[in-house]
């Protein structure tokens, strides 16, 4: 069943327009079967304006308008290709779901069935409660046969967070959202997102049948906090002892030069008090010197 061109696909800043006849792909009406013409189905009529906008919005769709004329005219002249070029430049400033209709009627007329039914598919997501849904959904039946025949089938992939790597059977493809033909089979899809846990799924495309997939991305868990290394101690360390046990064996060596000095300083042979004084008291610190260095090897072991 033939598709009719949408003319009507953006609102204009003035007065809702009267509702236009769609304009047959071959541009002549059809033909009943007693040879009398059908009269010219009609549109919908467009969604009704909202508020003006202000600003820049009012530029903006100012120039989306002409573009989309000249879409149109592309169109009607039978230059597909510009067209289809033409309504996806007035979508990227002024997105509206009629032209998905009209970027697949251009791609069809090219007999691009790919890029035709990727846009009816986009086209009826985004307008699910779309007046001509039914004729749409036959284009898209028919479409779908046609790359059947060629070994294919179309497959969408969208992601949540978007903009994630999508792999397919462990190869890389392109950013999510993403649509393309492949093989029907078990297909094992990848998203990867930094940030994110990495998302996988096992989908079975038909032969006859497009499929959508949605994968959902979750945030990584926040990293545990890394423990501080535990500080080596040595037990029964004990400072205090180690330095009086080094300034005992200082002192006895202290006492002991005294004395030798006194005895070195006295011109009598014989030690005198004063030496014998500094020499037992350096050998007193001596012997309390070992003791504690003693007790310090003992423990240290």
């Amino acid at each position: 069943m033939a598709l009719a061109l949408t003319t009507w696909a953006l609102p204009s800043l003035a007065d809702p327009p009267k509702p236009a006849p769609k304009a047959e792909a071959a541009g002549a009406t059809k033909s009943s079967a007693t040879g009398r013409p059908k009269t010219p189905t009609q549109a919908p009529a467009p969604p009704p304006l909202k508020s003006e906008p202000e600003g820049p919005e009012v530029e903006g769709k100012a120039r989306a308008q002409a573009i989309f004329e000249q879409a149109v005219t592309a169109y009607k002249e039978g230059r597909y290709f510009d067209a289809v070029e033409l309504f996806l430049e007035t979508s990227r400033i002024y997105p509206d779901s009629k032209l998905c209709f009209n970027v697949a009627r251009a791609y069809e007329a090219l007999g691009n069935n790919a890029g035709a039914l990727r846009y009816y598919r986009e086209y009826l997501r985004r307008t699910p409660a779309a007046a001509d849904r039914a004729e749409v959904e036959v284009s898209i039946r028919q479409l779908e046969l046609a790359l059947s025949q060629k070994g294919v089938q179309q497959l969408s992939v969208f992601s949540t967070p978007d903009s994630a790597v999508l792999s397919i059977d462990g190869r890389p493809v392109a950013l999510t959202p993403w649509t393309g033909e492949t093989w029907p089979g078990k297909h094992r899809l990848t998203a990867t997102r930094a940030g994110y846990v990495e998302s996988q799924q096992i989908v079975e495309l038909t032969a006859l049948r497009s499929v959508d997939v949605q994968l959902d991305l979750h945030p990584e868990p926040p990293p545990a906090p890394v423990a501080a290394p535990a500080t080596e101690t040595r037990p029964d360390a004990n400072r205090h002892v180690e330095v009086l046990t080094v300034a005992t064996l200082a002192a006895a060596a202290v006492l002991y030069g005294s004395a030798l000095a006194v005895k070195l300083s006295d011109s009598d042979s014989t030690m005198n008090g004063t030496a014998a004084f500094l020499a037992g008291a350096g050998t007193g610190a001596t012997a309390v010197g070992g003791v504690l260095f003693y007790f310090d090897l003992t423990r240290s072991k």
